[in-house]
Formats: C-alpha cells, sequence, structure tokens
C-alpha cells in the first residue's frame, strides 16, 4: 500500500473528544496514515455488535490494514490487551470477546509491551492501544510486543442469533442466507416471521419480513419502520430457523 490503512471502530460516538485523541496518537507518530472511521456508533459496550461489524467489514480493506477496536467495559481492570493476526490484517482491542468472530485466526498475541510516560486507568485506547498500532505501523514485529495468548476470550457466536440491530432496526442474524428456503419462517423473541422478499420495497406497510442482508445472512425488516421495535429485538437474543413444513 502507498499510505497504510488503520480503521478505526469503537462505542464512543461523536459528542466527546475520545475518537480524535485517538486518531491524534497515531497520526503524531504516522503523519501519513490513512485513518478510516468503521463507525463510532455501537451501543456501549456493544461487543456483539462490535465483533460483527469488524468481521463483516475488514476484508474490504487492503491487505496489511490495521484494524483498531475499542470496545472496553474492563478497561482498568487486568484483562489484556490483544493484537490478533488473520488474512493479512492486523487487529489491536480488548480480550473481552470482541475479536470472536475473528477466531481461528493465525496469531493472537496478549500485549505485554507499555509505551513510556503516564497512562491513564480509564482510557487503554489512547494510551495503550492506539500506541501498539503506532509500534505496527512502524513495522515492529507485533511478536515481539508480547506473548501467545494462552485462551482468549469468545463469546459464543455458533449459536443462531441476533447480532446487530442497525441504524433502520433491521434485525441482523448470523443465520447464513443460504439456509433460507421457501416456506422457511424465523422466530425472534417469541414471534414467528414467514413471509420471505428479495428487497425491502417488498414488505408490506407494518409487517416484518426475511430478507438476506448485505452479510449474506438473514435479516428481519419492515418497510420504513423498526422490525427491532415490531420485534422487541437486541443483539444477543436467540433467534431459530424453521424448516419448511416443521410444526415447530
Amino acid at each position: 500500500m502507498s499510505r497504510p490503512v488503520v480503521t478505526l471502530l469503537t462505542d464512543f460516538g461523536l459528542e466527546d473528544a475520545y475518537v480524535a485523541q485517538l486518531k491524534a496518537v497515531i497520526l503524531s507518530q504516522v503523519p501519513d496514515v490513512e485513518l478510516v472511521d468503521i463507525t463510532h456508533s455501537i451501543p456501549p459496550f456493544g461487543l456483539l455488535s462490535a465483533g460483527w461489524l469488524l468481521h463483516t467489514s475488514y476484508a474490504f480493506f487492503p491487505r496489511g490494514s490495521i484494524h483498531l477496536c475499542v470496545v472496553d467495559p474492563g478497561v482498568g481492570t487486568s484483562r489484556p490487551i490483544l493484537a490478533v493476526l488473520k488474512d493479512g490484517h492486523a487487529f489491536v482491542g480488548p480480550d473481552n470477546g470482541v475479536f470472536s468472530f475473528l477466531f481461528p485466526a493465525e496469531q493472537v498475541i496478549e500485549i505485554t509491551w507499555k509505551p513510556l510516560g503516564p497512562l491513564s486507568s480509564t482510557f487503554h485506547g489512547r494510551d495503550i492501544m492506539a500506541p501498539v498500532v503506532v509500534e505496527l505501523l512502524k513495522y515492529t514485529p507485533p511478536q515481539s510486543l508480547g506473548r501467545p495468548a494462552s485462551n482468549p476470550v469468545r463469546l459464543d457466536v455458533a449459536k443462531d442469533m441476533v447480532v446487530h440491530i442497525d441504524r433502520f432496526g433491521n434485525v441482523v442474524t448470523n443465520v447464513h442466507g443460504s439456509r433460507l428456503q421457501d416456506g422457511c419462517s424465523l422466530v425472534v423473541g417469541g414471534k414467528r416471521v414467514h413471509r420471505i422478499v428479495e428487497s425491502f420495497a417488498g414488505i408490506p406497510p407494518g409487517e416484518p419480513a426475511l430478507i438476506v442482508g448485505s452479510a449474506l445472512t438473514v435479516e428481519v425488516a419492515a418497510n420504513r419502520e423498526s422490525a427491532a421495535v415490531l420485534l422487541g429485538a437486541k443483539a444477543g437474543m436467540p433467534v431459530r430457523l424453521i424448516s419448511p413444513g416443521s410444526y415447530a
């Protein structure tokens, strides 16, 4: 790459200066870097949504990109910080399950290196993780910044569930779209959704329907309404796909 790419994904929002301070730490050391915001609108402490959006976004960036993910409800505790290497990409963030969708990975390193200077106990993203990104941008081997992580935290992301609610209220699941056949239905929050459509415009007003979304997984959507509100859905809620002809 002519310019290195670093992406940022946080639950910081944009009302405060936290995102700007992350960027400042990186730019002050490596000014010729391309900083790309994946999102800073993750619900506070929303590990599942953060992990899903990271997982479904990173492959669109060039190999060699570094992805800084700071959703860190355990900041200031003894929870480790990780560098994860996968598919030619590097990921930096807390060891709290946010990288669960990336496992298995080629390498997972527990960062033991610390930058010089004072460290805030409330902002490891700025004071430790962003400096780790700087070291990687300077071609420091990630293995020299720590040791192999023996047992990184993994959320149970193998079960069928809601993984994200997007801005439009679409209920995003991890159920692969190839499993959705004619006659299938999906149970979300105790409510069964039968209708399957190919576009949002094909959904009758006020009625949720099933659609294969841009991540190629099943979503529940409503036409100009929030399907999440209609179903009372939230990230982490289990879902159940019912096959045609089943009486379950």
